[in-house]
């Protein structure tokens, strides 16, 4: 369809239209609705029929967790995985003829923009097409990323040591999160641009999207996970629950978060305003550790575990917190450094605030000059 021209810009209309659709999709990702089993399963049989496979038997489960323990408890359950086969099938309703995309193409997942499949009728000029991909598909791909990842890394440490996580059910092999994240795009492209496109595809994917939040396809078996009861964002909109699971499933399979970190339940259980300074004497995970000292605070560290004067200059004390030494899971001796912090009082309303510094510094002074983007004390107090 060369003899279309070239969108270069979208009309304020369309422009308008960009959130609604991409809310749209992102309300269908973080749903936590209960599905519709007898919709799911009707869902699948097109799918499969689309493949050319036979109707799989269903089975239903709560969640991921129950789904990957009858995986390992059922010795008949060893399958063929048909998780690229149906995904790529699935993908791009806006192609009308699909055999004539090199199959290279399908594999071009890292890439924002891809032609041949994203945009095939040429319609969009390229940087434009970045735009709408990215305005988009981002926000829903990344909210979707993050409770995957966070729930595939409970489960490695959740399930038996006798047990494992079948390979097609692991992270690099299930991409329908971005499957969700291209029905913004696609739905866009066809009700507001009325793009033409494969409608039986675009129905099949809308119907497996809407109605099977987590499946996994084997060769005449298929595994429906249901969407977790409940869903806890932060102002960022990163899973997170102080006290309380950022996901929770009707089985009772739980995941603790802080902004999108896994925490275990010995944190995740309890109110960050009950958590202890004393926790980072004893935690080896730096990632755990960087959550404990956010959460924790300067001001609490300091008048928990006490600290060291190294230094004074006017308002300000260099400080090192007791017994607290910076220690990477691998133990490297590199990496044992101290907890430098800038005690900073304000003279009029005897407030004290603190900031970290790097343990390489040793004077007040320098690091009033760190903090202040190497400006010294005496010339920034001129200029302030």
């Amino acid at each position: 369809m060369s003899e279309n021209p070239t969108i270069t810009e979208l009309t304020p209309e369309q422009q308008a239209l960009i959130p609604v659709s991409k809310d749209k999709w992102l309300n269908i990702a973080r749903s936590t609705q209960r599905i519709d089993k007898y919709k799911a399963a009707e869902s699948v049989k097109a799918a499969y029929k689309l493949i050319n496979e036979p109707e799989p038997k269903i089975f239903f489960f709560d969640s991921i967790f129950s789904a990957i323990n009858e995986y390992n408890d059922n010795d008949d359950l060893i399958c063929f995985g048909l998780n690229d086969n149906l995904f790529q099938k699935l993908r791009f309703p806006l192609i009308l003829d699909f055999e004539k995309i090199p199959e290279w193409e399908f594999y071009n997942l890292n890439r924002i923009r891809n032609s041949s499949v994203k945009d095939p009728q040429n319609y969009f000029e390229g940087e434009l097409l970045d735009k709408l991909i990215i305005d988009l598909e981002n926000e829903i791909y990344n909210s979707l990323e993050e409770q995957w990842d966070l729930t595939y890394f409970d489960l490695l440490e959740s399930i038996d040591e006798e047990k494992f996580i079948p390979m097609d059910t692991q992270r690099k092999y299930i991409k329908y999160d971005l499957l969700i994240a291209e029905c913004s795009y696609y739905d866009f492209c066809i009700s507001v641009l009325n793009y033409p496109h494969d409608e039986q595809r675009w129905q099949i994917l809308q119907n497996v999207v809407k109605n099977c939040p987590w499946f996994f396809p084997f060769q005449g078996i298929c595994f429906i996970c249901d969407r977790p009861i409940k869903l806890s964002f932060n102002q960022e909109n990163r899973l997170y629950g102080d006290g309380e699971p950022a996901i929770e499933h009707a089985d009772g399979y739980k995941v603790y978060a802080n902004s999108g970190v896994l925490l275990p339940e010995k944190y995740g259980t309890i109110p960050t305003s009950e958590w202890k300074s004393q926790w980072l004497l004893e935690e080896r995970n730096a990632e755990l550790r960087r959550v404990l000292v956010h959460e924790v605070g300067f001001n609490r560290i300091y008048e928990e575990l006490g600290a060291e004067e190294l230094d004074s200059w006017k308002e300000y004390n260099l400080l090192k917190i007791n017994n607290y030494i910076e220690v990477d899971e691998w133990e490297s001796q590199d990496a044992n450094e101290p907890m430098h912090l800038l005690k900073m009082t304000c003279p009029s309303t005897g407030h004290i605030h603190f900031l970290r510094v790097p343990p390489n510094i040793n004077s007040a002074r320098e690091g009033i000059r760190w903090v202040n983007w190497g400006f010294d004390p005496e010339e920034f107090a001129v200029q302030t």
